[in-house]
């Protein structure tokens, strides 16, 4: 008996191994198609600062660390080497800006012979960038540039489906799959499909934040999965080398996650020896980013400028609902406004898991959610206080991104840990959920589709005469898109493999 049951417990594992891998990689399918077709759906250099990480891709790539300084600027300003064509990056400014003017006034064209070109990224950390910059060996022309896009799509995507896999930690996984899909707001995807930090270190954030709970949720009586930690690691040793903000993204996650696991599950992992090896490799990823920041000084920009304190304070007051549109929705050059329909849906289901999340029994969990809650809205305020005087308005919803994520998240756990969680999983709420953030997506893609193809206020059916048009076409893009979104949900807001009970022979 004692065999068979043996050999049974081994087969399940086995099973679930497979399951396990099965998921991820149909996770990682999806969201990279979702990252693709942003990515082809946008012009070239059509995001936020994308000429100047691509060209700090390709001179990382080559070997160029850093850059040399430009005499009378501060901040990321370097001059680096890299192929002339790449100049026709900063080109952009006949649509930069002018959300009725088309993406068809842009070309990039030009020679690969290397010659210096100014970035403003030319300080950031380099991890990111030489990965990206690889394929700009190949071509930097418009190809090559896509392959750069793609590569930071797959980077991205790897990172989701770790976060999609770590739901099987949590109390409830159909609830936290919700906490999840809210979590990745159109601005996510977005980010995604460009050249971007930014896409490495949100993505990476999400999967820190499942992971992380997913252990905290680990009952005192079993041990934590290999397969846990080592998503674990990965995703903070990510988030760790991605940006500036990154050791501070990491320091709440941890935070939060002791909140909700409490004082026995920090004290059974602090002797846990692997996660003791997991804590040495993301200490010295983080510390690298910060030793980094210490001696290059990548936002080093000069002494401040008066400012008054009723000017100031009216300023960031008056851009507080831009910081929250833009973890939203707010693309292009933040030109293209998503429909407010969109701010709607993604208000309302925020609302209903903060609502659920903070009315239930648990005061240290409830705690625990409020104040991620409190610091995504505190966090550009206090920011923008700090360093308008001295560089002027500069924050963005994307900034928020890494920390406003966990809201959802750390409130479809604690639902998922109550008797709410077991009723959420076995009705339709999910799939509800699911359809009207699929009408959010799938809203935000067209309308940006729409401004760069004739212009953000022109034809509504910008697929039938474009000025411009993606590779692909316009109408196949967007109907490709839209056919992934449904796949995707009914995949990640469907019943899991546990609400199916694996089957195992146990002969």
């Amino acid at each position: 008996m004692t065999a068979n049951r043996g050999t049974s417990a081994l087969r399940y594992r086995a099973a679930a191994a497979r399951v396990g891998r099965r998921e991820w990689w149909v996770s990682f399918l999806l969201f990279a198609a979702l990252g693709a077709g942003w990515a082809i759906a946008l012009p070239l250099f059509g995001s936020p600062d994308e000429p100047a990480h691509t060209i700090r891709a390709a001179s990382v790539a080559r070997g160029e660390i850093i850059g040399e300084r430009i005499p009378g600027k501060d901040g990321g300003w370097r001059l680096v080497h890299v192929p002339e064509v790449m100049e026709k990056a900063y080109d952009v400014g006949c649509y930069k800006f002018h959300s009725d003017i088309s993406a068809a006034c842009y070309s990039y064209e030009g020679s690969d012979r290397e010659t210096e070109v100014e970035t403003t990224a030319g300080t950031y950390f380099p991890a990111y960038y030489w990965v990206v910059g690889l394929p700009s060996l190949i071509s930097a022309q418009a190809g090559g540039v896509y392959l750069m896009r793609f590569l930071s799509v797959l980077l991205s995507a790897a990172f989701l489906a770790c976060a999609v896999s770590s739901l099987r930690g949590f109390p409830n996984r159909r609830a936290g799959a919700v906490g999840l899909a809210v979590a990745v707001t159109p601005m996510v995807l977005f980010v995604n499909g460009t050249v971007n930090p930014s896409s490495l270190e949100i993505s990476a954030a999400i999967a820190a934040w499942c992971s992380a709970l997913a252990i905290a949720a680990t009952r005192s009586d079993s041990r934590i999965e290999r397969a846990e930690i080592v998503r674990l690691v990965v995703a903070f040793s990510a988030l760790g080398v991605s940006r500036l903000f990154a050791p501070m993204w990491i320091v709440g996650i941890l935070i939060v996650a002791g909140l909700l696991g409490g004082w026995t599950a920090i004290r059974r992992m602090s002797r846990d020896r692997r996660m003791q090896i997991a804590a040495g490799i993301i200490g010295f990823a983080t510390l690298s980013q910060i030793i980094w920041n210490v001696i290059v000084r990548p936002v080093d920009t000069g002494t401040s400028v008066e400012v008054s304190q009723y000017e100031l304070i009216r300023s960031i007051i008056g851009r507080s609902g831009f910081f929250y549109d833009s973890m939203i929705g707010n693309f292009g050059w933040l030109d293209v406004k998503t429909p407010y329909l969109v701010i709607l849906i993604w208000t309302a289901a925020i609302g209903l898991l903060l609502s659920l999340g903070l009315s239930l029994p648990s005061r240290r969990a409830a705690f625990a959610l409020l104040l991620t809650a409190a610091a995504t809205v505190m966090l550009p305020l206090v920011s923008e206080y700090r360093e308008v005087p001295i560089i002027g308005p500069f924050w963005q919803g994307r900034y928020t991104l890494p920390l406003a994520v966990g809201v959802p998240i750390i409130a479809a756990w604690i639902i998922g840990a109550s008797s709410i969680g077991e009723r959420l999983a076995r009705s339709r709420l999910p799939l509800v959920v699911g359809a009207a953030l699929f009408i959010g997506h799938l809203l935000s893609f067209a309308q940006t589709l729409r401004r760069f193809s004739v212009g953000y206020n022109r034809s509504f059916m910008y697929w039938r005469t474009p000025s411009w048009s993606p590779p692909l076409g316009a109408l196949p893009i967007t109907l490709g898109f839209g056919l992934v979104l449904i796949i995707w949900y009914l995949w990640l807001l469907g019943p899991s493999p546990e609400d199916l009970h694996v089957e195992v022979e146990t002969s």
